[in-house]
């Protein structure tokens, strides 16, 4: 054994994981106080961030994800609870203040009404405004230009007598105020920080009594930059005396929006004159405050998977399927040492063992953990952000590792496209994934286009392997069929109900599948002519793939009568895309299979094989430069994905080609990637919860929001660890809904892949339950009841046409039910 397999050992692994994710959950419930305020991340909205990008403006609250409002989420926010026709008119949002309050009313007043700047560009800079709904009018929001805080207006709306604006006529559900830069600005004439100071301590003493207002902020004294400001400006607004001010604000306990100043001090380069700030950062601060506001009537209200916006969220209880995982697992132990006492007994057969018990409350234990990491508040989640430096980072140290890991195979895992070969190809395509979405790399059609790639590869090996199979074992039967299947979709199936989510948002599970059963179906069908010498199978090929070609344009997947009868919402049109954008490398794959097997020992016979192969590799690098060539060629990912389904092809058996190139490459893999290809189907489908976060739409943080690198090492052990238990766990079950005898169910558990259908053990039925007849069985199993109960339940266990259509019915008829 290697160092490396040392290292990334089952047991070791597993153990370190589950106690790194035994002390997040500590160190989390150690933080988790009773306030609301820490649970749903507001307080972080209003006080604590920072730039992820400076450039492109990307503000990252601590700990949780923003939603961006359009002017629908608007008017669902700004709708007080009464008649609808006059809520939409009723002033909900009052900034007083300066020129900078200004600008904040100027960015929200463009959220509103985009004419609406370019309408008032000739009214006085230090007048009152107003904006409302376009086509409607009234005013939903007001600025009330007051920088001393001394208007009537502003004594009004903060007077605790008032309950009313003046403009609607009812009390404002959002105030902000803001001011100082005036009283530094004209000291002398208004007698500086004292008399700010006063007004501070008024404004403190209203807004501790302001009940009436439902949101009430103070802005922090806006930074500046002291090398553009004006030469007045800089004597006058100096930093020192700027911190002054809001360390007083915050000594006096006033709620102020602390992350504006800390927008402003990240971004010095937003701003012209030092002191006024661009349209663009102005934007993201009201889209903060919008979120401090609006989220718990907009985002939570009603929220359902997949939750994108956590900040100021109130995440929605868990379902009646997760407090049924959660019952299950709890009662798992003291059902195995039920199960132990009854071992001997003859109703203890019936049930699955003490083993498969316990492999099923690690799969439901493990299940909750991605539950509690993905939707609780318990922990942070941040936004995804592509930095090119950090991708290259990360694919360096994967490839280092994987290089790192370089062995040679034993003989019987060596040659042409061998089982370790395919799972190290799997593993390195999974890791360049887990990269890709870690790091939101999809907004880059030139890494977008490549990881495209990845998934053909994937389906290659899908129509390569399971071909290679059906043609060398001819075995067609149910059981084989059924068992990949369970196999490939236990955990999918098992997150769709525990998340809330869709089956089809783990869209691997199911394309796999699908193509699995058109595979399966294109081989069966004149299955006793596919080793005839003649043209029938490769007939049967082209045919399938015009078949399913016709299916897939002409809208002919069953989806509308899933809706209509068993209510299952799947998108259509995405799934005729997933599909159809590959719909060719499955056949290159079965082609490739074929060729090898009936005439791969020609081929290596034949007098100019050398040659060929010099060719091929040397046709294999040219078409690789050209596909790079193409694909950032192209004008975007979406001008790429009409070519995909013919490029692809060629990319796939290039590398297929460029892998076996020598017999030391076909001797030689990486236990690294190996590693990782065993269980990757396990690392596609759990990082949506597990290594990111709300449907993969954010980075999960176990540790500290500021420390990314440190908590994506410590994510990835969890990670890495976990999908190792469930690859073992899911194999378990597939075998006990199999009743696949135990040293068959044993090899199973180690793989997390689809494509050796081989190693799934021999066609036909149990050899241990036809060793005798039936009858024989029966006659010598007392009492009777235990005898018929026997009976009934072996009946079904090998019915499994019957099995296949009560229990997708069963499904249909469950998720119906969640749905609703």
């Amino acid at each position: 054994m290697s160092p490396l397999s040392a290292v990334f050992g089952h047991a070791s692994l597993s153990a370190l994981s589950t106690g790194l994710a035994l002390f997040a959950l500590l160190l989390a419930l150690l933080q988790f106080s009773g306030s609301s305020r820490i649970h749903n991340h507001c307080s972080a909205v209003q006080n604590d961030g920072w730039w992820v990008d400076t450039r492109a403006l990307v503000w990252q609250p601590a700990g949780c994800t923003l939603h961006k409002y359009t002017t629908h989420d608007l008017r669902t926010c700004l709708a007080p609870t009464g008649d609808a026709a006059s809520a939409v008119i009723s002033e909900q949002i009052v900034f007083i203040g300066d020129s900078t309050m200004r600008n904040k009313y100027y960015a929200l007043a463009r959220l509103i009404n985009p004419d609406y700047v370019a309408a008032i560009n000739n009214t006085k800079a230090h007048s009152d405004l107003s904006v409302g709904w376009p086509a409607i009018g009234g005013p939903v929001a007001r600025f009330i230009w007051d920088p001393y805080l001394t208007t009537p207006q502003t004594r009004a709306i903060l007077s605790p007598s008032n309950t009313s604006s003046p403009a609607s006529g009812r009390a404002p559900k959002v105030v902000v105020v803001g001011s100082g830069a005036w009283f530094l600005r004209n000291a002398e004439d208004v007698g500086g920080l004292q008399a700010w100071r006063r007004s501070i301590d008024w404004l403190a003493e209203r807004l501790h009594s302001a009940g009436h207002i439902e949101h009430a902020y103070v802005s922090p004294v806006t930074g500046v930059v002291p090398e553009l400001l004006t030469p007045e400006r800089r004597r006058t607004l100096t930093p020192p005396a700027i911190d002054t001010m809001n360390e007083y604000m915050a000594a006096i306990d006033l709620p102020v929006f602390s992350a504006w100043a800390k927008m402003a001090e990240g971004a010095p380069h937003e701003t012209l004159d030092g002191l006024h700030y661009s349209n663009a950062l102005n934007d993201r601060a009201v889209g903060l405050l919008l979120n401090r506001v609006c989220n718990p009537a907009v985002v939570s209200r009603g929220a359902r998977p997949p939750l994108h916006t956590t900040c100021c969220f109130a995440y929605p209880a868990p379902g009646w399927y997760a407090r049924a995982a959660a019952l299950l697992t709890a009662a798992a132990v003291p059902l195995m040492l039920l199960l132990r006492r009854l071992a001997k007994r003859p109703i203890a057969q019936a049930m699955p063992s003490a083993e498969t018990v316990r492999q099923m409350a690690v799969f439901g234990a493990v299940l909750l953990l991605m539950y509690t990491c993905d939707r609780t508040p318990l922990f942070a989640k941040l936004h995804k952000h592509f930095d090119a430096r950090v991708f290259a980072l990360l694919c360096s140290l994967a490839l280092a590792a994987g290089v790192a890991g370089w062995e040679e195979d034993p003989a019987a895992g060596a040659g042409f496209l061998g089982r370790r070969q395919t799972d190290e190809w799997k593993g390195w395509m999974q890791i360049a994934i887990l990269v890709y979405h870690l790091l939101n790399a999809s907004t880059v059609a030139a890494i977008y286009n490549p990881v495209r790639m990845l998934v053909a590869m994937y389906l290659f090996m899908t129509g390569y392997g399971h071909c290679s199979f059906f043609y060398a074992k001819g075995d067609y039967g149910l059981r084989r069929l059924t068992a990949v299947l369970l196999r490939t979709n236990v955990l999918a199936v098992g997150l769709a109900y525990m998340m809330g989510t869709s089956y089809m948002d783990y869209y691997f599970a199911p394309l796999s599948s699908a193509w699995v059963l058109v595979v399966w179906a294109t081989m069966r069908v004149a299955s006793a002519r596919n080793k005839d010498a003649g043209w029938v199978v490769w007939a049967k090929l082209a045919a399938s793939a015009w078949l399913m070609w016709l299916v897939n344009t002409l809208h002919l997947w069953p989806f509308g009568v899933l809706e209509r009868v068993f209510g299952v919402h799947w998108s259509q049109r995405e799934w005729e895309f997933r599909f159809g954008v590959d719909i060719f490398i499955v056949y290159v794959g079965m082609a490739v299979a074929l060729v090898r097997m009936r005439h791969g020992a020609q081929l290596q016979a034949h007098a100019r094989w050398p040659q060929m192969q010099r060719w091929a590799v040397v046709a294999s690098l040219a078409a690789l430069v050209w596909y790079f060539w193409f694909e950032l060629t192209r004008a975007d990912k979406y001008a790429y994905n009409a070519w995909h389904a013919y490029v692809s092809p060629l990319a796939v058996l290039a590398f297929v080609v460029l892998r076996n190139a020598t017999p030391y490459l076909r001797t030689h893999s990486s236990s690294v990637f190996r590693y990782a290809g065993v269980i990757s189907l396990e690392l596609f489908i759990a990082q949506f919860h597990l290594f990111l976060a709300a449907d993969t739409k954010a980075v999960l943080v176990l540790v500290h929001p500021r420390l990314w690198f440190v908590n994506l090492a410590f994510v990835t052990v969890v990670f890495v660890g976990m999908c190792k238990l469930l690859a073992t766990a899911s194999g378990a079950i597939a075998a006990w809904l199999m009743a696949t005898p135990q040293p068959q169910a044993q090899q199973q558990q180690g793989g997390g892949g689809d494509i050796a259908m081989a190693e799934l053990g021999h066609g036909g039925e149990d050899s241990a339950s036809t060793a005798r007849p039936a009858l024989d069985r029966l006659a010598s199993e007392p009492p009777v009841v235990l005898r018929v109960i026997r009976l009934f339940y072996r009946l079904v266990l090998h019915s499994l046409a019957v099995r296949w259509v009560v229990g997708i019915a069963v499904l249909l008829a469950i998720n119906k039910h969640y749905d609703d």
